[in-house]
């Protein structure tokens, strides 16, 4: 079926939302709080599918609504965010996705919420149905971003905290923020700071809880390990993966030479196009900036001066970043046989 663009929301500078008339009232689309819609966007003379998580709620909101966050290189990302128009008619496949809560009225439940960037979304759109459908139960929600301008919702969410603060709290990490003020701690998250966070709380690692997570490959494996090593089953993790860390090799026989300058010097070697260039550095004792290593703390930054490399999707860098050349070097991988990469 096809629906009509209802309105656009700029979220952050690289993030809309696109709320959607929902059908006739025979035909309207029902879902849970959680799941995604794939669309059916046609870009010049081909059909371009695309998953999106809903941000509304299917008890709170009449108009079906996603957030599509812009993507480095990506046709549908950048199209969503530049190009659709409110009027336009999108065909759309039924909704779907495993990543959900159905509230049940007479639960009590401690939820704890792990999001990172855009995977906020379907988690937003979980936490306004429990709020509203299941009163009795607590949301903990752990937000991970690079800065300040880059947290999708962040009034939203301030609004509900104020309307629901008695069961709902959130804590945000930001990655390039410098300092810690009330409930904005600087750097990565750390077993040290999630289980600080958890003592603010009053909260115990227990296997009651319900776990889930969203968010940026690296970011979900760094919180599932410290779930892990805190004895949280995996059974009680839920986790939704917006993509696949999936690196588009030239061949495995790639050999490329790779010269690095840093810190007044100049290194120069030899990286297989399916190891990082980070990685591969690091392993020839060249020190280089780091911390995460995922993609999400920007620390390794620098920037690809000639040649071309190809950065796996889900890293922190703002697409302004990108669009001047800079990469991330820990989730880097070259693709053509000579690369030179400047800090």
């Amino acid at each position: 079926m096809k629906l009509q663009v209802k309105n656009i929301i700029k979220e952050t500078d690289n993030a809309v939302s696109v709320s959607f008339k929902n059908g006739s009232l025979f035909k309207k689309l029902s879902y849970k709080p959680g799941q995604f819609l794939t669309i059916n966007v046609p870009i010049s003379g081909k059909v371009h599918k695309r998953a999106y998580s809903f941000s509304s709620s299917p008890f709170e909101d009449k108009d079906l609504k996603i957030t599509v966050k812009r993507v480095e290189k990506g046709l549908v990302s950048n199209y969503v965010n530049d190009e659709l128009e409110i009027g336009d008619k999108i065909e759309v496949d039924r909704p779907t996705g495993s990543f959900f809560v159905e509230p049940n009225e007479s639960a009590a439940k401690q939820y704890i919420f792990f999001a990172g960037g855009s995977g906020i979304t379907p988690i937003y759109s979980i936490i306004k149905s429990v709020l509203t459908k299941e009163p009795k139960s607590r949301i903990l929600l752990v937000y991970a971003n690079q800065n300040y301008s880059s947290i999708i919702f962040l009034k939203d969410l301030e609004k509900l905290v104020e309307q629901y603060g008695a069961v709902f709290s959130i804590e945000h990490i930001l990655s390039s923020n410098d300092r810690s003020e009330g409930n904005f701690h600087s750097g990565l998250a750390t077993e040290a700071l999630i289980t600080k966070l958890f003592k603010k709380h009053g909260l115990e690692f227990s296997n009651d809880s319900v776990y889930m997570i969203c968010g940026p490959l690296g970011y979900m494996e760094v919180v599932k390990e410290v779930l892990r090593f805190k004895e949280i089953k995996s059974s009680q993790i839920k986790v939704e993966v917006f993509s696949s860390p999936k690196v588009k090799l030239t061949g495995k026989n790639l050999i490329s030479d790779v010269e690095i300058q840093y810190n007044g010097e100049t290194h120069k070697i030899k990286v297989a196009g399916n190891e990082s260039i980070l990685k591969v550095a690091m392993r020839n004792n060249i020190v280089l900036p780091y911390a995460c290593r995922a993609g999400m703390c920007v620390s390794c930054k620098a920037s690809c001066v000639s040649g071309e490399v190809k950065m796996i999707e889900g890293h922190f860098l703002e697409q302004e970043e990108v669009d001047m050349g800079n990469i991330l070097t820990c989730v880097s991988y070259p693709t053509t046989e000579n690369v030179v990469i400047a800090y």
